[in-house]
């Protein structure tokens, strides 16, 4: 999947660094006219806060998990966040969506043993957290070379889904139902570009797998799967990159 790169224009732009309020670019020498409509502004824009989508894992950094447990990684395919900034002076709400697409994984168990199976990572519910929007390509957004930035802690909650478990070759029945019996939360803080171009900002994670349920047609396999995969210090490394930003149309607006 390709990701848009081109510069936002300039009547796109305007309305999101009016948005940010006490936080606008407007210069000092403003029309007090013009001055005033702004502020007229603002409120109806913070309040109906500012769309924003992310690409979640590129070329250079795919989204991957480490299972500590299995020393195996597991690469998902790209997936998207979009999200909705809830304000924006001091720190404000977050919410968003996570879709990362299932993948097939490959990795060793009882230290000899291959196995293989699909992964997936279903949402349960809504991403949440905070963000404190900044502008300032020279100061607080330098990391990012944009003029404006949210600094994001953002928690996202999914339940792992196993399926079409094989070990050794050998069809390890685990049903339509195997999937953690809690979700596994997932925290990931960055600094996040609002404006084009804007780089990939790469996010990191650790998280703990809860203990499976579900598994097994025959037999309950959820001791056995939970014994292999579940435990602390997993981790999740991921590229996100802007996808579009404000309520504008193509190519690089999120649409009403």
């Amino acid at each position: 999947m390709s990701v848009l790169t081109g510069r936002v224009p300039r009547a796109f732009l305007l309305p999101a660094v009016l948005g940010l309020g006490a936080l606008s670019l407007a210069s000092a020498s403003a029309d007090p006219a013009r001055t005033q409509q702004q502020a007229e502004q603002a409120p109806s824009v913070a309040q109906a806060g500012l769309k924003f989508g992310f690409y979640v894992g590129d070329e250079q950094q795919p989204t991957t998990s480490h299972v500590a447990k299995l020393d195996s990684d597991i690469t998902f395919p790209q997936g998207g966040f979009d999200g909705m900034i809830l304000g924006f002076s001091g720190k404000v709400p977050i919410t968003g969506k996570l879709a990362i697409p299932p993948t097939s994984s490959y990795f060793v168990s009882f230290r000899f043993m291959p196995a293989t199976g699909d992964v997936e990572l279903i949402p349960d519910g809504d991403a949440t957290g905070t963000v404190l929007v900044k502008t300032g390509n020279t100061g607080d957004c330098k990391a990012v070379g944009t003029r404006i930035c949210a600094d994001s802690d953002v928690t996202n909650k999914v339940f792992i889904k196993l399926s079409n478990v094989k070990v050794d070759g050998k069809v390890l029945d685990v049903g339509p139902n195997c999937r953690t019996a809690q979700s596994a939360t997932v925290n990931i803080k960055a600094l996040m570009p609002l404006e084009f171009p804007a780089p990939s900002v790469k996010a990191t994670s650790t998280f703990a797998t809860p203990a499976f349920t579900g598994c097994g047609v025959r037999e309950d396999l959820s001791p056995l799967l939970t014994g292999l995969v579940s435990g602390p210090g997993n981790t999740l490394v991921t590229n996100l990159k802007l996808r579009c930003v404000g309520s504008g149309g193509p190519p690089n607006g999120c649409g009403a």
